[in-house]
Order: structure tokens, then C-alpha cells, then sequence
């Protein structure tokens, strides 16, 4: 009798449970990631301070965005033409 009770009623909703744990944790940890992706801007001479070059990440990594040789920077203030944020290579 008990292990028929645990088979009906315990295992479907065990497995409930688990699923909508599951769906709130896959779906938080997917909004996050497509926020951390900004523009990122290189120093060409001073007429060019922020050049628009490619995406980078604003999340800490160990690797630093780069063009070529040179490090991409990104804006704290998009209507300032000024590039001082560092940005890391995307994930």
C-alpha cells in the first residue's frame, strides 16, 4: 500500500517540483546574459576619440575586449563622446 501511495501521488509530484525550479533557474540565468553586450569603442587620435568598432561584454573576465592590437573601451554616459570603461571579449 505504501509503495503504490508513493508511485500515484509522491513521484509525479516530485517531478513537478523539480520542473518548475528548473524553468525559473534556465530563465533567469538567460535574461542576464544578453544585457552584458555593449558597444565597444577604440582611440583613433583625439578628432576620434571613441571609434566604434565592435561588441564586447561589460561582465569581469579575465580576457580584455581587443581589436587587433588595440584595447576596446567602453561610455558611462552615451551622450559624452569620452571611453574610459573597460570591457571584457564575450563569452
Amino acid at each position: 500500500m505504501k509503495t503504490n501511495f508513493f508511485k500515484k501521488i509522491m513521484m509525479p509530484a516530485a517531478v513537478v517540483i523539480l520542473g518548475s525550479g528548473g524553468a525559473f533557474v534556465t530563465t533567469s540565468m538567460s535574461s542576464t546574459k544578453g544585457l552584458a553586450n555593449v558597444q565597444g569603442y577604440r582611440f583613433v587620435s583625439q578628432a576620434d576619440p571613441c571609434h566604434a568598432q565592435q561588441l564586447c561584454s561589460n561582465v569581469f573576465n579575465p580576457t580584455i575586449c581587443t581589436s587587433g592590437s588595440n584595447q576596446l573601451f567602453g561610455k558611462a554616459n552615451p551622450n559624452v563622446n569620452v571611453c574610459d570603461v573597460p570591457l571584457y571579449k564575450i563569452p
